[in-house]
């Protein structure tokens, strides 16, 4: 770790479109978040010579990447003071080599331009964003027109022709005063840890701010290897996932593309060379998303329409290296089998790259995929059977949700408002779902509930899967009411296994539904999950 002073105009020179500098952001990093008015209190901040902070730089023995132009050379990634350095490039009007459009550049620059009133006291200038009146006042002048101007003095000479109320060496002053920007010392810390650290420093300074991993910092890393990559094949394939309902996170593609390619989950053991353009590189990017949609389809086909229903997606890697490893004899139902085990187990809950890791190695060391996904079953504590009092639990569980949810999928339940329409997720291909979205309704309301049987009300056994429309339309009547009003067919309660006996309904017999409904799903999620096998 070393660290250096440097003056503003020679951080400018180092991010300038014009000279290709030294310093680079990461696309992990490239949205500037800052608003006018925090961009303006920076201004006044440097003015005033406040502390702003350190600039964090890392400097890899592998960060060499290539520039937004396809130049290459040492580059040093701003880990921590993106905003600052953003903010320095809209200041002095400098564009940075890595911002890709000009116009929208240009709509900062109108939008970001702070002024300063050099008839305020020159131990007290005032610093504004514009306004209609400040824009025709001469007293209010760009602080980038001062910091760009080639001579202070010609420049003085003019304004005092519209601000005739000033002397020239008071108008010279103020200047001087706001050009001395120039020479604000700000601090350079460099550091070249490995990517996992450089997550963990980031992480560390920015509590209350944007968080990256150690994965974004590899994603960030093939883009510096690679140019445009991320842009033309990593977030393409992501938004198409996504455009299914298969919002992945950033993480687990990259961790399968490890995995794949490179033999571990954990990125920080994966070969430095491995992330630059080479055949190995590619094959293993095929393969990635060769397995990856084809698991999406598989899951959807099952009636896991969306991502959203999963409690933990790092779950899905030995999935897609399942696939990926053993083609030729892959079975879906058991893949899913035991899928819903360790998602129950908690296996890759939290922080589980450890688990991951070894997961997926031993993969590696199994001849076919019977083997595999026994030696992966042999791992888990949970049981793939379930009994009532299972359903006795709150029903936020989020395992819960999803078992209970595919059960009804996979007995064809239907909405009991729209009585046509198939439970699932509103998706633009899937024309039997179309326009729905489900929500968690509590077949006896809570507000019926919460005098006598509070504690009991949001047990997974007192909700049902409906649209959001019927969720709101029923909310709060008493289920009689609603199941009678509305004529829903006692095939609609039966799909999702509510007692069809209508004094269950009672409130009065809430605690005898509960016990009674529990068990009927109990039976209804063993039959599904037998039928896996």
């Amino acid at each position: 770790m070393k660290d250096q002073r440097l003056y503003l105009k020679d951080i400018i020179q180092h991010i300038d479109s014009a000279t290709l500098g030294r310093l680079n952001v990461p696309e992990i990093q490239r949205r500037f978040v800052w608003t006018p008015e925090k961009f303006k209190k920076f201004v006044d901040s440097l003015w005033r010579e406040y502390p702003v902070g350190v600039i964090l730089l890392w400097e890899a023995e592998y960060n060499q990447p290539q520039s937004a132009f396809g130049g290459t050379g040492d580059k040093q990634w701003i880990v921590d003071g993106q905003q600052r350095v953003t903010s320095l490039a809209l200041l002095f009007g400098s564009k940075p080599y890595w911002w890709e459009s000009a116009s929208e550049w240009n709509d900062y620059l109108e939008r970001y331009d702070v002024l300063v009133n050099i008839a305020s006291p020159a131990d007290a200038l005032e610093f504004a964003l514009p306004n209609p009146v400040r824009k025709k006042a001469p007293e209010w002048v760009s602080v980038r027109s001062i910091l760009s101007s080639g001579n202070l003095s010609e420049l003085a000479q003019e304004l005092g022709k519209k601000v005739t109320t000033m002397e020239f060496a008071a108008l010279h002053e103020r200047l001087q005063s706001v050009r001395k920007l120039e020479k604000f010392p700000m601090y350079e810390i460099v550091i070249d840890h490995d990517p996992e650290d450089v997550a963990e420093i980031f992480s560390r300074l920015n509590t209350a701010g944007t968080k990256i991993r150690e994965s974004d910092v590899i994603i960030a890393l093939v883009a510096s290897k690679q140019l445009g990559w991320v842009r033309e094949n990593f977030n393409p394939f992501l938004k198409g996932l996504a455009d299914k309902g298969f919002e992945l996170d950033p993480s687990v593609v990259i961790r399968t593309l490890a995995t794949l390619g490179g033999g571990t989950a954990r990125l920080r053991d994966v070969s430095k060379g491995f992330w630059e353009k080479s055949g190995t590189f590619d094959n293993a990017w095929r393969e990635t998303t060769e397995a990856i949609s084809y698991v999406q389809r598989k899951m959807a086909e099952a009636g896991v329409l969306s991502s959203d229903l999963l409690p933990a997606h790092n779950v899905l890697i030995p999935a897609f290296a399942l696939y990926a490893r053993f083609k030729s004899d892959f079975r879906f139902p058991r893949t899913l089998k035991w899928l819903l085990r360790a998602t129950r187990d908690g296996r890759y809950s939290g922080a589980a790259i450890t688990t991951l890791d070894q997961d997926t190695r031993l993969l590696g060391s199994c001849s076919s995929f019977d083997e595999a996904v026994g030696r992966l079953t042999d791992q888990l504590q949970a049981s793939d059977t379930y009994a009532a009092e299972d359903f006795q639990r709150d029903y936020r569980d989020g395992f819960l949700q999803l078992v209970q949810y595919l059960a009804a999928f996979q007995s064809g339940a239907k909405d009991w408002l729209c009585q046509e329409v198939r439970i699932g997720f509103d998706r633009a291909d899937n024309q039997l779902n179309e326009g729905f979205k489900p929500e968690w309704h509590h077949f006896f309301p809570r507000a019926l509930l919460r005098s006598q049987y509070d504690a009991l009300k949001d047990v997974a056994a007192n909700v049902v899967v409906l649209n959001e429309k019927a969720n709101r339309s029923f909310n709060s009547k008493p289920p009689k009411d609603y199941l009678s009003s509305n004529a829903v067919a006692p095939e609609r309660l039966k799909e999702q296994v509510v007692p069809t006996e209508s004094k269950l309904w009672e409130l009065a017999s809430f605690a005898e539904f509960v016990a009674v409904r529990a068990g009927m799903l109990a039976a209804s999620v063993n039959s599904m999950v037998a039928g896996l096998s």
